[in-house]
């Protein structure tokens, strides 16, 4: 039986093997992982969004983050020349990769997002439908998306690629938001209320001090002896009193069926 055991024992070893190569050559995340679209997405503010963090569709862990850049637009929000006298503002283009096609509709809707109070940022994607509220019918809309091989041949990044593209009408720029960090928020509420925040740490200030003082009945409560005395013999008192109680409840319940018996015959004279 040992050469059985040793055929098991290798295909076990051979068959982990395999999975392992799989999972960190052949599939999506491995270096031969066939290439995914890349697209590009606007915002007002990267908010803490940087190369690497994690894409998701409708809550599906779908891409990542490929590259953070500034760039400059004008009055129409339209992207220009650094130089360009048209210039107004910037803002951030993120440039993802998604590994599987998605369709676009007008109700879109993209925001960058904390999926729990520790973990970081993510790009958070609701492509929309064609069934819209109110009746309306929303409608596809072209996207701007290039193959990540197609950019490897050019050695462009998909901004670039995009910005150089001959058909600067054709597509539709996704523009994003973002729905804030809860802790700056937290931080900026605190700030704005500094004065009214400040005074309610001095008043609990003074009413610790006045504790600590034995002034007022808290105070007194637990700075004077002779109080925590008659409160413990209250208790003590108290305890005596439900365990009188408890007792006689008992005595009645012993006596109950004499009291019945007796009640009885006195009844059939």
């Amino acid at each position: 039986m040992n050469w059985l055991q040793n055929i098991l024992v290798g295909l076990l070893f051979f068959g982990a093997l395999f999975l392992v190569g799989y999972f960190t050559i052949v599939s999506e995340s491995g270096p031969f992982a066939r290439p995914g679209k890349r697209m590009v997405f606007y915002f007002d503010h990267a908010d803490g969004i940087k190369e690497g963090s994690r894409v998701t569709v409708l809550g599906v862990p779908s891409g990542s983050v490929t590259g953070v850049d500034l760039v400059t637009v004008n009055s129409r929000g339209d992207v220009v020349e650094p130089e360009s006298p048209d210039r107004i503002r910037q803002i951030v283009a993120v440039t993802i990769e998604l590994k599987k096609q998605v369709v676009f509709y007008e109700n879109y809707r993209i925001a960058i997002k904390n999926e729990s109070l520790l973990s970081g940022k993510v790009v958070s994607v609701d492509p929309g439908s064609s069934a819209g509220e109110n009746g309306a019918n929303p409608k596809q809309i072209p996207v701007f998306s290039v193959d990540s091989a197609v950019l490897s041949s050019t050695g462009q990044s998909a901004l670039e690629y995009r910005l150089a593209s001959a058909q600067e009408g054709k597509f539709v720029d996704l523009r994003g938001e973002s729905s804030g960090d809860p802790i700056a928020g937290f931080s900026e509420l605190i700030a704005e209320n500094r004065e009214d925040v400040r005074r309610t740490v001095q008043n609990v200030a003074e009413i610790t001090d006045k504790i600590n003082r034995g002034d007022g009945t808290i105070g007194k409560l637990i700075n004077d002896q002779e109080l925590h005395d008659n409160a413990t013999t209250l208790v003590t008192e108290a305890q005596v009193v439900v365990r009188e109680l408890r007792e006689s409840l008992e005595d009645t319940r012993e006596q109950a069926p004499v009291t019945s018996f007796v009640r009885a015959a006195l009844t059939a004279f």
